[in-house]
């Protein structure tokens, strides 16, 4: 190869690595440089921790939480938490209800449409109806107490009575308020604030766990005890997903054994099964 032609090929390569370098330099002093184009806002973390599946409350529990919401909140919102589990409703559709909703001849309710779910009746059970024509009949009261500044303590009612117009059960009391109903975050807020203060006898450690949702969590684990089908205790819930309805009203360890203590068919199998490997009821000899 000639001296020219070596030459020129090392030119070249000069060259090319100066331009390569010119361009990194370059791309190096845009993204440290040039302010970075608009978009969308990144989601900060949250620094709070989740609490995990609302408590569905078992037992006496459920009782417990709402005599003291009773005693310790408001009338509309024992009544809201206490028509969640009556019905198996989730709280912002207890909200939307609305008395001329109850049709009482036929025994159902009609349920306004949320979350891509069109309007549906659910018929009344014949365990709650009670309950139910009592919230009808009779207004829930209670006496509160509040400190009103220069006025000191003051005592008044807190009254919630069923509406005679077919109106809204829980209409809003603000008056720059959008929706004619009460918000499903006011409902939220007051309960976080209720269970700070609730302490049940032998379950302490449930309490931070109650939720607005647990009223419905509550019905499911009724609905699971009573060995209802899945199938039926989906359309009654309004749950498409199986896996979601698995995951509500986990039953627990002690409302387990009691199921299956009481079922007599599983009872018998496994007394035949080692009566006869085990000799448990061995037959007395006859004396003479």
């Amino acid at each position: 190869m000639k001296n020219g032609t070596i030459l020129r090929l090392l030119f070249l390569a000069q060259k090319r690595v100066v331009c390569h370098t010119h361009t990194w330099a370059e791309q190096l002093l845009h993204h440290t440089i040039m302010p970075r184009r608009p978009g969308r806002p990144r989601k900060k973390k949250s620094s709070k921790k989740r609490l995990g599946k609302a408590t569905p409350l078992p037992g006496d529990l459920w009782c417990q939480w709402l005599q003291h919401v009773l005693d310790n909140g408001q009338t509309w919102l024992y009544v809201a938490l206490l028509l969640s589990h009556l019905l198996c409703l989730r709280i912002t559709e207890v909200l939307r209800l609305k008395a001329g909703d109850f049709q009482w001849k036929q025994q159902c309710v009609r349920i306004a449409p949320l979350k891509r779910q069109g309007a549906t009746v659910k018929h009344m059970l014949k365990g709650i109806l009670p309950a139910l024509k009592k919230l009808k009949q009779k207004s829930i009261r209670k006496k509160r107490t509040s400190k009103k500044g220069c006025f000191g303590v003051v005592t008044a009612w807190d009254v919630w009575k069923w509406p005679q117009d077919g109106s809204y059960l829980f209409p809003s009391c603000r008056t720059d308020a959008k929706d004619p109903v009460r918000n499903k975050d006011t409902c939220c807020k007051a309960v976080a604030r209720l269970r700070t203060a609730f302490f049940p006898k032998g379950a302490s450690e449930c309490g931070q766990r109650v939720r607005t949702h647990s009223g419905r969590h509550r019905m499911i684990n009724d609905l699971k005890r009573a060995q209802v089908p899945d199938e039926i205790g989906m359309v009654f819930a309004r749950i498409h997903d199986r896996k979601t309805y698995l995951g509500y009203g986990q039953i627990n360890a002690e409302q387990t054994a009691t199921i299956l203590s009481n079922n007599k068919k599983l009872t018998t199998n496994l007394l035949k099964m080692y009566d006869k490997h085990l000799n448990l009821n061995p037959k007395k000899k006859r004396t003479k």
